[in-house]
């Protein structure tokens, strides 16, 4: 019965192919080949079975099995045709290949099995995903734009054949060859991404070789060990394996490598692998399937073959059943003798030879070797690190997160304020990109657990993690290895199930998907996602996906289980916060400096080769302005205009300098830390009031047009309810700068006990800093005296701080609710930031906070984490003009979701018409926005350096504080120090100049 349907299938696949009518060539005979075919006729027998050959080499000197000299006498002995370079470094790749095509009288083929870029083989390089990982990208642009980037990479190392695409279709989890280097389990998509990959090469000048040939994607055995069976019949192989062979080879695929397989239905012969095979070689491929490429074995001393074969016959059979090349065979001389005595007995003829040769040297003139040049050594490492290799890089990462649980909308997360969040990492004792990335967008308690935590310990793990809010958690030191479930355990994952029954569980697995099947226990993970594989760029990439500042349409390029089949994926329309593509980027350098000196000699040809990570070869030209900033911000320090501070930048939505300098408190060895929480004094006035009034505006409940009698209770022959809101933002008013209105509040000396209390109760809830509270109702008197303050005459700009009083009073008459809940529930909240908002004790733990002044005249204490400012503090430390405080990354997020048009996040916080009224100077002479601070109308002078453009807007802070947009060039610079701690007469930052000289810096970096 089984034989009857080998015999149906058969038939069926023979039937198939016969419906071309058309041979199909390989991309490099469609060139004329004069170059070829002159060589060909000066070849000696001896020089054409050389060509035959493909020998593994490698550049790097220690590695175990260096054999510079001994290719330098296969060269010239046997003439050899091409060779395969394995690990290394760039730098020496190169300057051997030099010296080797220097010495060979034919140039030589040089090919490299790099599938998911050099970095495969080579030290200084970019590592690109696995092709499974690019299988869930879904995006065909981004498989063919990967191609033709490794195409470029490979031609400027001097490369002409890439040993890829895998083309084989990846249906069996325990696969220990394939796995993660297949595209995935669908044929029609195998097939299509295959074709993809293959076209980026081969239209910028790389042959591609589809392997493995007929298809090595569903053996649970290694070839490299054994000689895996493939028992499927004809027509399934037909209809599944060699699908995509027959796709690439109609659209001029160069070459294909064979299979160390077994397959029975093809060829009984026993123990005789594809590779070896006439039935498999001659028949089917070049017969049937009508390819005429080039032919290359796999290696030749893997055991599938070496097993059952002896050096050199090996390579006899391997060319009688139809291979052009013989990659990795051990022996030269050994093969090439059996060759000839081959020959000799009739068993391969001459003209078998001629045609192998033949085609070589066509690929060889395809290639370009008809016109060879030496490859150019100096600043290789730099030109195979690009900029445009980077981001294509991080881009096929962003594609390939795929979502797979999203219960409640639970991802990308928001509305974190309040929240008590756990991060864990599983598997690690230490911080990685996946944590850091996170510290960037969220506040978090950090967890290192075990894979199989003992049982006592997974009950503590559960009680812990239950405490919390949320609990987002990474899969790491995973593997790559079915047999070793790929480094994920099922221990890990009940704990997190088990915690989830009280707590929202995200949970990220940094492995193959096939992991899946391994973690039982996920029926109360709210959010999963297979992030594919663990390392920095993925993590960071998975941080951010989490947080929002990304979005995915990531699919499963396999099934993982029952539950979670292929094609499955939730995409997110996420995306728009800033991202930190310089974030420890330092921590990844490989910096490699390689020794010029080879067998004790002197090696010209050798460069040193000294690399910083690729990653922020973006920005090479901006580091000796970031050095400046670095030199600026610690002159600060040392010329005593602050005890610590933060410098952040960001260009396009993306951070590209991120630094914390000195200490909190002069006094005290407690380091600024990039989650150090700031008093922004009068920043306040743009990142609340202002927002506020923005958002009023565009619901209709304000006109800036408008009076202050139009919306408060001011009396009418009050001359502030004729004040209209527009002069008011715009500091042309007539309102005095400043009211110290504590000072009313002192007597002999003393605060009034009256208006003071030492602790709380009904009347006194407002706490102006640590053991004293004021009375509830001491805002109205504040308002009280504002109004009972004389307008000046004069209405040219002057800056106060008192219009802020009013906005504050007119959006929470106009809401309905405080200023403080306002702005969290329509900003802050929404916009994923927890760290910025008014009374920052409420969430952030005091060591957190940096100190500034030590009052004598009012407060009588050191303040850390109460305003600085005496009003804001009489207002219970939420007030119009002060009371904010913040990260830098969250007053970042706030400046640049204003100068993106109101949009943050992928939503629409203030519409671009009313970012604009007040981003616009309505007063001749006045450099005043409405609310915000702009340029001065002479440049230099004023808050901003000079280079800062007319549409440009900002704020600084009393406290040492300045933040700045810039739309005309897609800045953002944020600026925070302490530098009233712990007087607020040192006047030194101003002095010095120091924010508007970093702002300088900014500028010529980007100029």
């Amino acid at each position: 019965m089984k034989l009857f349907q080998n015999i149906i299938g058969l038939f069926a696949f023979v039937l198939l192919n016969g419906q071309q009518t058309q041979a199909q060539k390989p991309c490099f005979k469609t060139k004329a080949t004069l170059w070829a075919d002159s060589v060909m006729q000066t070849l000696t027998l001896d020089q054409k079975i050389g060509q035959l050959f493909m020998v593994a080499t490698w550049s790097d000197p220690n590695h175990k099995d260096y054999n510079a000299s001994e290719i330098s006498s296969l060269i010239n002995q046997y003439h050899i045709g091409g060779l395969i370079f394995m690990q290394g470094s760039p730098g020496r790749q190169a300057a051997l290949t030099n010296r080797f095509q220097k010495s060979a009288e034919v140039p030589l083929l040089i090919a490299m099995d790099a599938e998911w870029g050099l970095g495969m083989r080579l030290d200084s390089t970019i590592s690109f995903p696995r092709q499974l990982t690019l299988g869930a990208t879904n995006n065909d642009s981004l498989i063919y734009a990967f191609g033709a980037e490794m195409a470029r990479q490979l031609k400027r190392l001097g490369v002409h054949v890439s040993f890829s695409p895998v083309v084989d279709i990846n249906n069996n989890p325990k696969n220990p060859v394939i796995s993660n280097r297949s595209f995935g389990e669908n044929k029609k998509r195998v097939a299509q991404q295959s074709l993809m990959y293959m076209s980026g090469l081969q239209d910028n000048g790389v042959l591609a070789c589809a392997k493995h040939f007929p298809g090595h994607g569903d053996t649970d055995t290694d070839s490299h060990k054994t000689l895996p069976i493939v028992s499927h019949d004809c027509y399934r192989l037909d209809t599944l394996e060699l699908l995509p062979y027959k796709k690439l080879i109609a659209e001029g695929l160069g070459s294909v490598m064979t299979a160390h397989l077994y397959v029975p239905s093809l060829d009984s012969t026993p123990n005789l692998a594809c590779t070896l095979s006439p039935k498999i070689i001659s028949d089917l491929l070049r017969d049937e399937m009508q390819f005429q490429g080039l032919v290359f074995t796999d290696a030749m001393n893997m055991q599938g073959i070496a097993k059952y074969f002896k050096e050199g016959d090996a390579e006899v059979k391997a060319l009688m059943a139809g291979n052009d090349v013989l990659l990795f065979s051990q022996n030269i001389p050994l093969a090439v003798s059996k060759i000839k005595a081959a020959i000799d007995s009739g068993w391969i003829t001459e003209k078998e030879i001629n045609t192998h040769c033949y085609r070589i040297l066509q690929a060889k003139e395809w290639a370009g070797l008809d016109k060879m040049q030496p490859v150019k050594v100096a600043g290789i490492v730099d030109d195979l690190n690009s900029d445009y290799g980077e981001k294509l890089h991080k881009q096929l990462i962003e594609e390939s997160l795929t979502i797979l649980k999203n219960v409640d909308s639970v991802l990308p997360l928001n509305n974190l304020i309040d929240k008590k969040i756990a991060v864990v990492n599983i598997g690690i004792e230490q911080p990685n990109d996946f944590q850091k990335t996170l510290a960037h967008y969220i506040t978090f308690d950090a967890f290192f657990m075990e894979k199989n935590p003992e049982f006592k310990k997974s009950i503590w793990w559960r009680d812990t993690l239950s405490t919390y809010d949320i609990v987002i958690a990474g899969m790491m030191s995973t593997s790559n290895k079915a047999s070793k479930n790929f480094g994920v355990t099922n221990e890990s994952a009940r704990i997190l199930n088990s915690a989830g029954e009280e707590t929202q569980v995200i949970l990220s697995v940094f492995a193959n998907p096939y992991s899946i099947d391994v973690l039982k226990d996920l029926n109360n993970i709210e959010g999963l996602i297979i992030s594919y594989q663990d390392e920095w760029m993925t993590q960071q990439a998975t941080a951010e996906l989490i947080a929002g500042a990304i979005s995915t349409n990531g699919k499963l390029p396999v099934s993982a289980n029952e539950m979670f089949t292929f094609d499955n994926g939730i995409s997110t329309n996420s995306g728009g916060l800033l991202r930190w593509v310089n974030s420890d980027f330092y921590t990844h350098a490989n910096t490699t400096i390689q020794n010029p000196i080879e067998n004790g000699n002197p090696a010209g040809d050798y460069e040193e080769d000294m690399m910083t990570d690729a990653s922020i070869s973006a920005f090479k030209n901006m580091e000796g302005a970031f050095s400046r900033i670095d030199a600026i911000a610690e002159s600060g320090i040392t010329k005593g205009a602050y005890p610590g501070c933060r410098v952040l930048v960001a260009k396009d939505g993306n951070v590209v300098y991120d630094k914390a300098f000195g200490t909190l408190d002069g006094n005290t060895k407690a380091k600024v830390e990039l989650n150090t929480v700031y008093d922004l004094a009068s920043i306040t006035k743009i990142a609340s009031s202002t927002l506020a009034a923005m958002k009023l505006v565009d619901e209709g409940k304000l006109d800036v047009n408008k009076t202050l009698g139009d919306y408060l209770d001011i009396p009418s022959d009050n001359a502030y309810s004729k004040v209209v809101i527009k002069n008011m933002l715009s500091h042309c008013a007539g309102f005095t700068p400043w009211i110290p209105f504590y000072s009313k509040t002192i007597v002999n000396g003393e605060l009034n006990k009256t208006i003071y209390a030492n602790s709380p109760d009904g009347n006194y809830s407002n706490e102006v800093c640590d053991g004293l509270y004021i009375l509830n109702t001491y805002g109205d008197s504040i308002f009280q005296q504002i109004i009972s303050t004389p307008l000046s005459s004069d209405k040219s700009y002057k800056y106060s701080d008192l219009g802020y009083y009013f906005i504050q009073r007119i959006v929470e008459k106009q809401s309905g609710k405080p200023l403080d809940l306002f702005v969290t529930e329509n900003f802050y909240g929404p916009m994923g930031l927890n760290s910025i908002g008014y009374k920052p004790l409420n969430r952030v733990d005091k060591s957190k906070v940096a100190p500034t002044e030590n009052d004598k005249t009012f407060r009588s204490q050191h303040l850390q984490g109460h305003v600085h400012d005496q009003g804001a503090a009489m207002m219970g430390g939420v007030a119009g003009h002060a009371g904010l405080f913040s990260t830098a990354q969250d007053l970042a997020a706030v400046m640049q979701l204003l100068m993106d048009s109101g949009r943050y996040a992928g939503k629409t916080f203030i519409t671009k018409e009313t970012i604009q009224l007040f981003n616009k100077r309505h007063f001749s002479g006045n450099r005043r926005g409405l609310g915000f601070d702009k340029p001065s109308l002479t440049p230099g002078s004023g808050s901003t350096c000079r280079q800062a453009s007319s549409s440009s807007f900002g704020h600084t802070g009393f406290t040492g504080t300045m933040c700045w947009s810039d739309p005309e060039v897609g800045l953002v610079y944020v600026f925070l120090s302490n530098r009233v701690n712990p007087d607020a007469e040192n006047k030194k930052l101003q002095d010095l100049n120091i924010r508007t000289e970093i702002q300088e810096e900014i500028y010529k970096a980007f100029e």
